[in-house]
């Protein structure tokens, strides 16, 4: 079982501890939409890009309304104490985001947007097809479906950017940066983990849920 697996069964068990961390995945869309534009000069932002913005905005609202419904309304903001593990997610952004900028070596916004898009999106695919089967059996059906479609898409456009822009060496760096982002993520789940754990000792009587 690996540890996003685990987690899963201390959210079947605690619908708050669920809903912070739903709050922090809406935290992740919004960062993705907000380093986008930043990413990119206002004479350079096509259709496309803002199309992958919107979306962006999108999906961190589709989170954000079940955090709310799931919470009660409790968490209102991104502010940390509504989140699960915060800062170790906005890490996991910024060290993606340093990460391959040191590997471009030439500063290049394209090229880092479209890096750092292609690694998220990977990661969203390997996690959210099962995660939405899970928010059914929680009692929000389909919630993801729509964002997997349009995430996948997206990753095909991604690719074939990055096979114009960076044809030579996109494959050779996606070896680095995949391994970057696996160790990103990996801190990430774990100390999503280890405030489940806190949280759990703090209530003598909890029990974990299997997830099978």
């Amino acid at each position: 079982m690996n540890t996003f697996e685990n987690l899963l069964g201390y959210f079947k068990k605690d619908s708050m501890l669920h809903a912070r961390f739903i709050n922090t995945i809406s935290l992740l869309e919004y960062i993705g939409a907000r380093k986008i534009l930043k990413s990119q000069h206002e004479g350079a932002i096509s259709a496309t890009v803002l199309g992958h913005v919107s979306e962006e905005i999108r999906h961190a609202q589709i989170f954000k309304r079940v955090a709310l419904k799931m919470s009660g309304g409790k968490l209102p903001t991104y502010d940390d104490q509504y989140l699960l593990a915060g800062p170790a997610a906005r890490d996991y952004f910024q060290g993606l985001d340093h990460g391959i900028a040191a590997e471009l070596e030439i500063p290049n916004g394209w090229l880092n947007y479209l890096y750092s898009t292609l690694l998220i999106e990977e990661r969203a695919g390997k996690i959210y097809p099962s995660y939405n089967l899970f928010l059914g059996e929680q009692g929000f059906p389909g919630v993801l479906e729509a964002i997997v479609l349009e995430e996948n898409e997206h990753l095909k456009d991604v690719y074939d950017f990055l096979g114009e822009a960076d044809a030579e060496k996109m494959e050779m760096r996606l070896v680095r940066m995949r391994a970057l982002e696996e160790r990103l993520y990996d801190a990430f789940m774990k100390q999503a983990l280890t405030e489940c754990q806190v949280h759990v000792q703090n209530e003598p009587s909890w029990t974990i849920s299997p997830t099978a």
